[in-house]
């Protein structure tokens, strides 16, 4: 046997340790699987469950509001002028004539103010929403980058 012979026979592995590494590759290969797997198990059960609360919510918002709707017509039914009146006539109520009403004047009280609720009408110019920059299309943009370059790179090339 010579010396090269030698080197490779003691580097050489035993078909065990082939055998057990390709198991262990394996087995690695397995459990991360496994993993990816398990994690996207966790997050599409969570994602699911998430969008049943949702929908959990949404119902509960609609319920809501055709509660709070409910509520808003009762109140519109009870406070309008017929039921306001036929209320008043059960406390004993009656409408006033002209020789029960008294005015009180008040020195100073100039009465209610009125209230202005919209700006008066003129030929006002409504603000931009859009700055200028993001109403220019692509190849404006592009061609005006290269007008650019070419001002700055001193003109036209021959």
């Amino acid at each position: 046997m010579t010396a090269h012979q030698r080197i490779n026979q003691a580097y050489r592995q035993a078909p065990w340790r082939k055998a057990t590494q390709i198991g262990v590759l394996f087995l690695i290969i397995a459990v991360l699987g496994a993993s990816i797997l398990w994690i996207m198990l966790t997050v599409t059960v969570q994602a699911a469950s998430a969008g049943l609360q949702i929908q959990d919510l949404e119902a509960r918002q609609e319920e809501l509001q055709r509660s709070i709707a409910s509520m808003r017509t009762d109140i519109a039914i009870n406070t309008s002028a017929s039921a306001m009146e036929a209320r008043a006539k059960e406390l004993g109520f009656h409408r006033a004539t002209k020789d029960e009403i008294d005015y009180m004047v008040i020195p100073g009280y100039t009465g209610r103010q009125p209230q202005i609720s919209a700006p008066p009408p003129t030929a006002s110019v409504s603000p931009v929403l859009i700055k200028p920059s993001y109403t220019q299309s692509l190849s404006e943009w592009l061609l005006q980058g290269i007008l650019k370059m070419n001002e700055q790179a001193g003109g036209l090339a021959p």
